[in-house]
């Protein structure tokens, strides 16, 4: 074994999965998932309940060990990083935000700042200016004295969504980040994907709605039974033969570009 310390990394440009495997026993869960990402994309990942997806997003976070394989995180391998280290690079936001003490929202918030500043430490004034930007751009200000505890789970999720943005991550993976919201809310939490991806900011988001996907993210990956079998320009994988091949429906597209972005119908 290498007598090497830690290694760091700073402003990592790449998240880089190298031919990697993950099992449960002897079931593989994801396998031979090789796919890298730069900051700027906006990556859709789409697939059949228990593709892997959600397993996915953890092992590119480094909260899970692969079996074969490497996450790399700016060239280097993740699993020789600080956890602070990667915790400044990388960003996650799971389906359901398990939250069991009665914090108000503001504080909740703040705690994305912890890698930057350490458990103990007070908050800066920068610190604060993020945490209320964060707060605005999400659109949860009006509930920053609001004890987490007692708002809906719609509310939750965006407020989540603030901490990771407070986190200052270089890359933002997100499982359903739509999940529980209403229109009006999906529509505005896909606009700050889409902001943030245009500031430089990598972002990996499961997706179930896969005309949403297609409508509004530029590449999409798609697995089946813990494979890769697409990835590339949305509305080149997300083809009929690939929708009924990996959710065994029938779609039809209706795709005229002077009208706007392709519309899905499904029978099965």
């Amino acid at each position: 074994m290498s007598s090497r310390g830690p290694a760091a990394v700073v402003n990592a440009r790449s998240l880089r999965l190298e031919h990697l495997t993950y099992r449960i026993a002897e079931r593989a869960i994801l396998q031979d998932i090789s796919l890298q990402v730069t900051r700027g994309e906006l990556v859709a990942v789409v697939g059949r309940n228990g593709a892997g997806k959600s397993t996915l997003l953890h092992l590119m976070a480094g909260l899970i060990p692969a079996n074969e394989g490497a996450v790399m995180l700016g060239g280097e391998p993740l699993q020789r990083l600080h956890r602070r280290d990667v915790a400044r690079q990388l960003a996650l936001l799971p389906q359901q935000a398990h939250v069991t003490f009665g914090f108000p929202v503001h504080d909740i918030v703040r705690m994305g700042r912890h890698p930057h500043r350490g458990r103990f430490r007070a908050a800066s004034p920068r610190d604060e200016a993020l945490v209320d930007e964060a707060l605005q751009v999400t659109g949860t200000a009006h509930l920053a004295r609001r004890l987490i505890t007692e708002i809906s789970g719609g509310e939750r999720q965006l407020v989540m969504l603030a901490q990771a943005l407070a986190q200052e991550p270089r890359f933002l993976l997100l499982d359903e980040p739509m999940a529980n919201l209403d229109i009006a809310h999906q529509c505005h939490v896909m606009g700050v994907l889409q902001q943030l991806a245009a500031d430089g900011i990598g972002v990996v988001a499961v997706v179930h709605d896969l005309s949403f996907a297609v409508r509004c993210f530029p590449r999409l990956i798609v697995l089946n039974d813990g494979t890769i079998v697409g990835d590339g320009p949305a509305t080149e994988v997300l083809t009929t033969e690939m929708i009924t091949r990996v959710f065994q429906v029938q779609a039809r597209f209706h795709w005229d570009q002077q009208e706007g972005p392709p519309v899905l119908w499904f029978t099965v």
